[in-house]
């Protein structure tokens, strides 16, 4: 048995109060390992938190969290938590300013916090083990892959809202099963869930089938505009500020897009760029595993997955798709 998983087990066990976040704007495995945890937690008997800075987008305000959900630290009111977990974080400063600040050690929310321990579960291979306790296997699938081989070790199986947070952890990032990071192991957990009872009608009806028209039609005007580079390996979309405002959408709706650039036939890497203010701007990348698309996010202080993986850059968009098509065109 994994020794890492083992140490998560025994602080969970010697807990009171729980704290559980996750990176911001959180997808499908972010929040469903949070989730999938915060119910192993309780059932521990471990009174737990969850802190969510924002509202869950549509493809997933369907999930009924385990415990009560906060807005920001201070929200806790005098609540102090003897343990803070994240899941799914590659890294603590993709948790907020708050929550990276107590990681660091450098400033403590309230009093009490500084006898708190850290917890790190996540599977991103640029992950700096910046907890006191770090399971981290880059080699999963997905972070909901490590959550339910801990509930299934402590004999809680993966049936009901659990295994249905496992599951939407796995589909989420192997792309409903068909990314190269897709599993055997992965497979079978997914397997096992089903077997447990999950209803996957059910679950493609409140997880797929949520879009709005005003969606469909930005998603419209995004593919008419996709360019090709590097003799057509490169699918390259921006998506300025702008749109978002004029169909009155947000950053959640483009969840998904980047993958949809690797559709094209002969296209290895899709560079997906989402201007979020004059100058800055945020830059996804998909490949299908044979280029390490992590190696050019890194570059500019980003990381992830060899298969996907993203940025923050302070620069226009445009000057972005520039810079990035030479350097992913390189590694061609």
């Amino acid at each position: 048995m994994h020794q890492a998983m083992l140490s998560v087990e025994k602080a969970l066990r010697q807990a009171k109060k729980v704290l559980l976040a996750t990176h911001i704007n959180p997808d499908g495995d972010a929040v469903g390992s949070m989730f999938a945890l915060a119910r192993i937690a309780v059932r521990l008997g471990v009174e737990a938190r969850v802190l969510l800075p924002a509202p869950l987008p549509d493809f997933l305000s369907w999930l009924t969290p385990p415990c009560p959900c906060v807005r920001d630290l201070a929200a806790l009111d005098g609540w102090v938590p003897d343990l803070v977990l994240l899941a799914d974080c590659g890294d603590a400063k993709r948790a907020g300013q708050e929550l990276d600040a107590f990681f660091a050690g450098s400033k403590y929310p309230a009093q009490g916090w500084e006898q708190a321990r850290t917890l790190n579960v996540d599977h991103h291979k640029s992950n700096p083990h910046y907890a006191d306790v770090n399971w981290v296997e880059h080699t999963r699938s997905a972070t909901g892959e490590l959550v339910g081989t801990l509930a299934e070790h402590l004999g809680f199986g993966l049936g009901g809202e659990l295994g249905e947070a496992v599951y939407l952890a796995l589909a989420s990032d192997t792309g409903n099963f068909t990314y190269s990071n897709t599993s055997a192991s992965c497979l079978a957990m997914a397997s096992r869930i089903v077997d447990a009872g999950l209803d996957i009608a059910r679950f493609t009806q409140c997880y797929e089938n949520v879009w709005t028209l005003a969606r469909m039609h930005l998603w419209g005007r995004l593919l008419s505009e996709v360019s090709l580079h590097a003799g057509g390996a490169i699918a390259c979309s921006i998506v300025p500020k702008r749109y978002l405002d004029e169909f009155a959408l947000r950053k959640s709706d483009l969840e998904g897009f980047a993958s949809w650039l690797r559709k094209i036939k002969g296209v290895r890497v899709g560079l997906f760029i989402r201007e979020d203010a004059p100058n800055f701007c945020k830059i996804s990348l998909r490949s299908m595993g044979d280029v390490d698309v992590q190696a050019v996010t890194v570059l500019h202080g980003g990381g992830g997955h060899a298969s996907a993986a993203g940025a923050e850059l302070n620069m226009a968009p445009e000057k972005a798709a520039e810079i990035l098509v030479a350097q992913i065109a390189a590694c061609l």
